[in-house]
């Protein structure tokens, strides 16, 4: 009995990405691209299944046997989720790849994704894909798995967004065209993902750690206007871009995710919420007038939360958390960056949304190009004075497909040899060096900066004032994980 005709892979990254981090600390979150394409294939008449091997927790040997058991007729490896730039993923996807050959050879496996997208012949020629998705994975993906379930071995012509090879010759569309209409897409395959499993992170529950389940994660909008340059969502579209839902359209798949999934916790993935003003506060007043006891986080930039008036509608529909982009205190870094967010202006939006009782995630880079040791230390001092109930620091990754990654090539500057090397929190975590620093300056100051700004008593007063002992207990047992850097061992 042969089985569906598409499988949507979402491989595990959990060890790699987060190291010790990734067994109870990490939030698992949903592969919102993988279930959206799952959705797109199943609306075309394709019959298809998800394995989400992140969630479930399994190797690539495993991810591969359930494949194999399964007969697909068609793998799609998923790299990532919606508006995403993790790279990681593709380490987890080269390892599934390999175990998909020596479980079930002669299957057909496609990549997606950012990487896919920056570099399909390197997919093709390198990692060993029979195809390679470039750009938003919907109607490459179904003429694809089309032409597979009608006995071919390929589309008999280029397929825009489609790469692969024969022999030794590179076939490829054009660039495929972006979806100009969200509300166009169905709701993400929510029936075939695994709903149990999902976790959101350990801060978004910081007023209940024993609620940190159900969780799911849901767009409002799609692509990013910006034009960071240490950023790679927009690899996958082309170009900088941005493409709303309607209001109406977001609420109705919120409306089933809490009836159906009995969803609190919701995390919106847009990379800038808060984009189209009008927009969010009139979503933000829908959900309101639902009365869910919702518990979300966005994205934003600073100067796009702009009254007190947006943020308090966004406070009323239950949005508590708001992670911000800083990057850096220095405006010589951000400027170097494209992220040129004055200092007035991150200090009112930080104002104006601790007025609204909305909590911060701050979120910040060590070693941008024209960071030195001084910026760095400006930049901690800047998080700890601001006292952000929550703040990630990031070290810098000349991540492909961006432009500090063609600076970085330019540059001579050393990349990683290995996708797990883009990894955060991975033990080959391989930041860039800048000017003044070497790599492993910039990540030994990125992991005593975290302990030293999870150990201010400042901080850990406001935390237990505002959130009480079973949270600061919590950032205790946090930091009693240790990450393992080479790196750092072989300096």
């Amino acid at each position: 009995m042969s089985g569906p005709d598409l499988l949507c892979l979402f491989p595990n990254n959990r060890p790699r990405a987060y190291g010790a981090l990734g067994a109870a600390f990490a939030g698992i979150s949903v592969p919102v691209q993988a279930g959206l394409t799952a959705a797109f294939a199943r609306r075309a008449g394709l019959s298809v299944a998800v394995l989400d091997a992140d969630a479930e927790n399994l190797s690539p040997e495993e991810s591969a046997e359930r494949a194999a058991r399964g007969r697909p007729g068609l793998v799609v490896l998923s790299t990532d989720s919606l508006n995403s730039g993790d790279v990681t993923k593709m380490a987890a996807a080269s390892d599934t790849l390999k175990a998909l050959r020596r479980a079930a050879p002669g299957l057909p496996v496609a990549l997606e994704g950012v990487v896919p997208s920056a570099y399909p012949e390197r997919m093709l020629r390198e990692e060993g894909a029979d195809f390679a998705v470039q750009g938003e994975a919907f109607q490459q993906v179904v003429d694809l798995a089309l032409a597979v379930k009608s006995g071919k071995p390929r589309p008999e012509v280029p397929v825009p967004g489609l790469w692969w090879l024969e022999g030794d010759r590179l076939v490829s569309g054009s660039r495929p065209p972006l979806v100009k209409d969200p509300d166009s897409l169905p709701f993400v395959a929510w029936d075939l993902l695994p709903m149990d499993k999902y976790r959101a992170h350990a801060w978004h529950c910081f007023d209940d750690l024993t609620r940190r389940q159900p969780y799911a994660s849901i767009y409002t909008n799609l692509g990013c206007p910006y034009t960071c340059t240490f950023c790679n969502v927009n690899v996958v579209q082309g170009k900088a871009n941005f493409r709303p839902r309607t209001p109406e359209n977001v609420l109705e798949e919120i409306d089933l995710l809490v009836r159906k999934y009995g969803i609190r916790n919701l995390r919106i993935v847009d990379n800038v919420f808060t984009v189209r003003p009008d927009l969010c506060e009139k979503l933000c007043d829908l959900i309101a007038a639902r009365g869910y006891d919702l518990n979300l986080w966005v994205y934003a930039r600073v100067e796009t939360v702009k009254t007190p008036e947006l943020l308090r509608k966004m406070r009323k529909a239950g949005i508590r958390w708001i992670a911000y982009g800083i990057e850096a205190a220095s405006e010589r870094v951000r400027d170097a960056v494209d992220k040129g967010s004055s200092a007035a202006v991150i200090d009112r939006a930080i104002e104006m949304t601790r007025q609204a009782g909305i909590h911060i995630v701050g979120n910040f880079i060590f070693g941008l190009p024209e960071d030195d040791a001084a910026s760095m230390r400006q930049t901690l001092d800047m998080a700890k004075g601001y006292n952000f109930e929550y703040a990630n620091f990031y070290a810098a990754m000349a991540y492909p497909g961006t432009e500090l990654h063609e600076f970085a090539k330019r540059e001579g500057i050393r990349l990683p040899e290995t996708w797990g090397g883009y990894g955060q929190y991975s033990e080959d975590a391989l930041p860039m060096s800048t000017r003044h620093l070497t790599p492993a300056e910039v990540l030994r100051f990125r992991d005593e900066a975290f302990v030293e700004y999870n150990t201010n008593p400042r901080y850990l007063e406001m935390m237990r004032r505002d959130f009480g002992q079973p949270v600061v207990d919590f950032i205790g047992e946090l930091l009693k994980v240790k990450l393992r850097r080479k790196l750092l061992e072989a300096v």
